[in-house]
């Protein structure tokens, strides 16, 4: 991996906004916002973080 490939953008599955923080596919406003005002899809999310990345 090049330096320049850290830097580069993803796309929010939840938003399509662009950014430069990805957690399983969702940027940290999503992530932020799903936690605030969105439980079940929270939850959600949560399940994919852990099927990604396992339990800690």
């Amino acid at each position: 991996m090049t330096e320049d490939a850290i830097a580069q953008t993803h796309t929010c599955t939840r938003c399509a906004q662009e950014s430069l923080l990805s957690v399983v596919g969702r940027c940290a406003t999503c992530i932020a916002d799903m936690g605030l005002r969105h439980p079940d899809e929270y939850q959600v999310w949560k399940a994919d973080l852990n099927a990604e990345f396992g339990r800690r």
